[in-house]
């Protein structure tokens, strides 16, 4: 965790696993479904270059061992494979922020990150093989790490009355249980979120200016959790009437 923290620069990223209803839900969210994900936009993106990008990210990284490039020739946006975790990064293609990390480990690939950015904030994700650890040790070591980065950091409240489906859809199983911090350090807005999938421990930073922190907070941030936790654990993101997901 220490090379991990050391190495964070707070950008992330989040697949894009979402069905219509929760585009949709998405949009009732302050009207913000557009913006909040990068992901659900379309950029003009020549044919083949996501796919392109994708392959240029695991060069880059030496990890063609590692993973798979899923990007398709049509695609908007960039998306790998981690083969041994199973979780897919997505990534807006062009972004300088967009980076594969394989950090030292004593399995090569049980410790990886993916990050990108766009026009809603800066994000990264981690998966690390962890057997045996549990949702509160993960979230205690993450929550550390941040605070170790940013030693001024202030907490952040959600605002009262604030009712977000994405919200409460982390807390309808089969969801897989998590936990969030939220800060205000350095005049950004930067949250970190925690996650056990089976062997695998998920650590997600999310940043943006502090003007937007109440929308980052109540829709960015969720929403895109919500998709990378759907997409590891096979969890269906329709999770409105909890009894017909299951």
């Amino acid at each position: 965790m220490d090379s991990r923290a050391d190495a964070a620069q707070n950008i992330s990223m989040a697949a894009n696993p979402m069905t219509s209803l929760a585009k949709m839900t998405a949009a009732a969210c302050l009207g913000l479904a557009t913006p909040v994900l990068a992901q659900v936009q379309v950029p003009s993106t020549p044919p083949g270059e996501a796919r392109a990008e994708g392959d240029a990210l695991i060069a880059q990284a030496g990890a063609a061992d590692l993973f798979d490039n899923l990007t398709g020739r049509n695609a908007a946006d960039t998306k790998l494979l981690h083969k041994a975790s199973g979780l897919i990064c997505a990534f807006n293609p062009g972004q300088p922020a967009n980076r594969v990390v394989v950090f030292d480990s004593a399995v090569r690939g049980d410790e990886i990150a993916c990050s990108t950015a766009g026009a809603v904030g800066e994000r990264t994700l981690y998966a690390s093989r962890a057997p045996g650890r549990t949702l509160a040790d993960a979230f205690a070591r993450d929550v550390a790490a941040v605070k170790k980065g940013h030693p001024g950091a202030q907490d952040y409240a959600l605002p009262d009355g604030i009712d977000s489906p994405f919200l409460a859809m982390l807390n309808i199983p089969p969801m897989p249980p998590s936990k969030t911090a939220r800060f205000i350090a350095d005049h950004q807005f930067t949250s970190v979120s925690s996650a056990m999938v089976g062997d695998w421990a998920l650590e997600f930073r999310f940043t943006c200016p502090e003007g937007n922190d109440d929308v980052a907070a109540a829709t960015a941030q969720p929403t895109l959790w919500v998709t990378i936790l759907a997409q590891i654990s096979k969890a269906p993101l329709d999770l409105a009437l909890p009894k017909e997901a299951i």
